[in-house]
């Protein structure tokens, strides 16, 4: 979730000010300085399931106001836009300028009028859990330039069928012959958490590594992703994972572990 940027380096969004003067933990994030926290991650996982959530990613050019029945209010472009960063609930994107105090007016009024309904700003924690109870890949941890989007459980963004593309060929040939391994999800048998970097045991044997885990609040277990060879990747099947030198049961489970709530507005 953070990076090693140093803290005089760390760039600030509009923002910046409003999630300090709020009580917010801020942590380095791409070399941003962002909040990670406000009341708690557990506490602001659950309000963007059963309230609303406002989030800043203007680091990103955008707002973004997300949970069950989210509506925004204020004067602005706001768009329903379940393609960034989603966490599996309505979203809306509002985007205006930076300059002029025009992003803290924005952030007040959303404030404000969504009060009533329990709005609450929310940060990269919460924000992090609700992705992975959605089984949703973070690019750096769950995929990278080492993975292909077939062992990725994303083999539907490319389709063959409308045409030619870079990697076209390539990605046929790996689905004619199968993957070597896959993307699970899984969740812990016992009270422990899985951590990113931690390795996944078969038999007593290393097989993988987690990629993401954490506490998921809305299903109140400890659930992760991680690759997997394909022998192990069957729904039901057993796993371990390895903390601090010890060794913990998980199981292979379906995903996503949380329903979707998405919808287009």
């Amino acid at each position: 979730m953070t990076d090693a940027t140093s803290s005089t380096a760390l760039k600030r969004t509009p923002l910046r000010d409003v999630h300090v003067k709020a009580g917010a933990k801020m942590v380095p994030f791409g070399g941003w300085d962002m909040p990670v926290q406000y009341t708690g991650i557990i506490d602001e996982h659950r309000a963007v399931r059963r309230a609303v959530g406002l989030f800043d990613i203007s680091h990103m050019g955008e707002f973004e106001v997300r949970g069950p029945d989210a509506l925004a209010s204020v004067q602005g472009l706001c768009t329903n836009d379940a393609s960034t960063l989603a966490v599996g609930q309505v979203q809306y994107s509002i985007l205006c300028y930076p300059d002029g105090g025009s992003a803290e007016r924005l952030w007040f009024a959303l404030t404000e009028a969504g009060r009533a309904d329990g709005l609450q700003p929310i940060g990269l924690g919460a924000r992090d859990t609700l992705r992975l109870e959605m089984k949703y890949a973070l690019y750096g941890n769950d995929i990278d330039q080492t993975t292909n989007p077939l062992e990725a459980g994303l083999g539907w963004v490319v389709k063959p069928a409308k045409g030619e593309f870079l990697g076209r060929d390539a990605i046929e040939a790996l689905r004619t012959r199968g993957v070597s391994r896959k993307l699970i999800g899984f969740e812990m048998v016992e009270r422990a958490v899985p951590r990113h970097g931690y390795r996944l045991l078969a038999g007593g044997a290393p097989v993988g590594v987690v990629t993401s885990g954490s506490f998921g609040p809305s299903v109140e277990r400890s659930i992760g992703m991680g690759y997997a060879p394909s022998a192990q990747s069957t729904v039901g099947g057993e796993l371990a994972v390895e903390i601090r030198g010890a060794t913990h049961p998980a199981r292979v489970v379906k995903t996503p572990f949380h329903p979707s709530h998405t919808k287009k507005a």
